[in-house]
């Protein structure tokens, strides 16, 4: 089963003054990108968190807040003179060595006034087991998504399948009517002359050798059957190598419409490359 990189989740640990609540939002990314806000953890419980989070989510753009509801008590607010005094010393000071005049209310911010208590002896596992709560959440989305997601590739990526067969079959016949076309234009040519059979059939084999896609539509097939392998494996992330395949696909079907002369050919190339730049949109939101 695949797994999108979209989610998002909620999960409370503890009660009164050591509860917990993580909230997680997850993107798409090429990589492991992890933003933490809230609060400030130590080192170690920091690394703890993202090793939690890394082991769970695997990939994506993740953004993970917490909030301590005991910290909201208004009573416990303080006005932050400490920092509200820094910040005027630094605008005098731009204003003393830049002769720049710069108002202080264009810098600072509610969070720059006010002064929050921080929850004390915070639970490390009662902060451990809200954000595992909101990655069970997170995993169900992207589960659910996943699942939209295989649906829509695998129809997609048959109805590619059924285009390349189709071409298949139209190369095949064009040997027959190359040969019959190449008859007809060299006897109109020769009138009562003698036809050079053997003449023939060489003009012919390079014409079709030239205009052969056998090696592509193999290799093709074959793409396709390991892409619909890729999206009923297990919970194994995929996404890269579904990008990979599709990039081989891509380049398999460029070399078919080179190669062919057939207006046939050409326009169903043209569907296959319409449907490939979807499929590559909606990998890149695949775990």
């Amino acid at each position: 089963m695949i797994k999108s990189m979209t989610g998002f989740g909620r999960g409370s640990a503890g009660k009164n003054n050591q509860k917990v609540n993580a909230e997680i939002r997850a993107v798409n990314s090429r990589f492991l990108e992890l933003k933490i806000r809230g609060i400030t953890l130590n080192p170690q419980l920091e690394g703890m968190v993202r090793e939690r989070i890394s082991d769970t989510l695997q990939r994506g753009n993740i953004h993970l807040k917490l909030d301590f509801p005991a910290t909201q008590d208004t009573s416990a607010m303080k006005f932050n003179r400490d920092r509200y005094e820094k910040l005027q010393s630094v605008v005098q000071e731009i204003h003393v060595e830049y002769g720049q005049r710069l108002d202080i209310s264009d810098i600072i911010t509610a969070n720059d006034l006010i002064a929050v208590p921080e929850p004390s002896d915070l639970n490390k596992k009662v902060l451990l087991d809200a954000i595992s709560n909101a990655l069970n959440q997170v995993n169900q989305m992207r589960e659910k998504e996943g699942d939209k997601l295989k649906k829509d590739l695998e129809d997609r990526i048959n109805r590619i399948n059924k285009k390349i067969t189709i071409i298949e079959k139209e190369v095949k016949k064009f040997s027959d009517e190359k040969t019959q076309t190449l008859r007809k234009k060299i006897s109109a040519l020769l009138s009562d002359g003698e036809l050079d059979e053997s003449r023939l059939i060489q003009e012919v084999a390079y014409l079709v050798e030239r205009a052969d896609i056998t090696e592509e539509i193999v290799r093709c097939m074959s793409h396709f059957e390991q892409f619909n392998a890729f999206l009923n494996t297990t919970d194994e992330p995929v996404g890269k190598r579904l990008n990979f395949l599709l990039q081989e696909i891509g380049r398999e079907t460029n070399t078919i419409g080179s190669k062919s002369p057939m207006t046939q050919v050409t326009n169903l190339i043209i569907d296959v490359k319409g449907e490939l730049e979807k499929i590559r949109e909606q990998v890149q939101n695949v775990l």
